[in-house]
């Protein structure tokens, strides 16, 4: 997977951004699933919090980076 981003740098406040669940939608069945970013999140080659999921309805894997700009996640179904 490829994505096009500049890789800016800014700060946030950590503590209520993590603690955060979200209700996400699955880019293949549009089922929706809770996502809750973790306290030691795998941070990609451009320095982008990045996570891999797998939808319990339809089995989709997923994979997805947090968008440092407004800490959403942006999500795509993983090629099988």
């Amino acid at each position: 997977m490829s994505i096009a981003h500049p890789c800016p740098v800014i700060s946030r406040d950590e503590s209520s951004a993590i603690s955060a669940t979200h209700v996400i939608a699955c880019p293949k069945c549009t089922a929706r699933l809770t996502f809750s970013r973790s306290r030691t999140p795998r941070i990609d080659a451009c320095g982008f919090e990045s996570y891999t999921l797998e939808c319990v309805q339809c089995g989709g894997s997923l994979a997805g980076i947090v968008d440092p700009f407004d800490d959403t996640l942006l999500l795509s179904e993983i090629a099988a």
